[in-house]
């Protein structure tokens, strides 16, 4: 049974941040804790954060990358895994970390990640991609709710719904040079060439959207692809 470390950063997330603390609050999972990492919220995230069981930390926002604060968290954590959710990430199901105690039993698994569905006040765009993309993953997993990958590819392991062996993150550390993003997958790789898989779930689901309507939405599924070619060529040069 493994002591999980769930760990968020937030800088003003007031929005949701109460629901995501009130999915972890349900949990049959007992063995966990709760990392708060806060890049200088201006609103009442802390406020609220304070209202729960959990462990509040604080960086200067001027430090900010999501490498930097990434790191942080899993130098904080107690945990033998590290679950990442942003402070917009709701767990759906109550049974969440049960499941991801459950699929780490098996040591070949280095790291995982689970589906993504938007938020109610997600865009339409933002409801239709990610929910036909959750469907795809139900209906082609009926019999085997993991896959078990050993390739890279864009959106693996993403850290709004990701989890890792903490001794493997401490191994690999997030690259600085790609803390405007990427470096998730950067991660998923160097766990892959220790020989792991990296286990993708589609029963570990959280609601996670950014409101961004179709045009937005286009430009940020461009800004995926050039990021997934920047850790590529990081990759190389490395």
């Amino acid at each position: 049974m493994y002591k999980i470390s769930v760990v968020i950063r937030v800088y003003n997330e007031q929005k949701h941040i109460r629901e995501v603390l009130e999915s972890l609050k349900r949990q049959t999972y007992s063995n966990f804790e709760v990392i708060i990492l806060d890049s200088e919220s201006t609103d009442d995230t802390l406020k609220i954060a304070s209202e729960y069981d959990c462990r509040i930390e604080k960086i200067k926002k001027k430090d900010f990358n999501y490498s930097y604060a990434s790191n942080v968290c899993v130098e904080l954590s107690q945990g033998d895994i590290i679950c990442f959710l942003s402070g917009h990430s709701v767990p759906v199901k109550d049974t969440f970390l049960e499941d991801i105690n459950s699929m780490f039993q098996n040591s070949l698994i280095g790291a995982g990640y689970g589906d993504v569905i938007a938020l109610p006040d997600g865009s339409l765009t933002e409801k239709a991609f990610n929910t036909l993309g959750y469907l795809k993953n139900k209906i082609f997993r009926r019999n085997n709710k993991i896959k078990l990958e050993n390739k890279i590819h864009p959106g693996i392991f993403s850290c709004s719904n990701a989890y890792a062996r903490r001794e493997l993150l401490l191994q690999h550390p997030f690259a600085l040079e790609l803390g405007d993003g990427g470096e998730d997958v950067e991660v998923a790789y160097r766990i892959i060439e220790d020989g792991f898989y990296i286990a993708s779930n589609s029963e570990l689901l959280v609601m996670h959207s950014h409101g961004k309507k179709f045009l937005d939405f286009c430009k940020e599924y461009k800004s995926w692809n050039k990021m997934y070619n920047n850790v590529l060529d990081y990759i190389e040069c490395c």
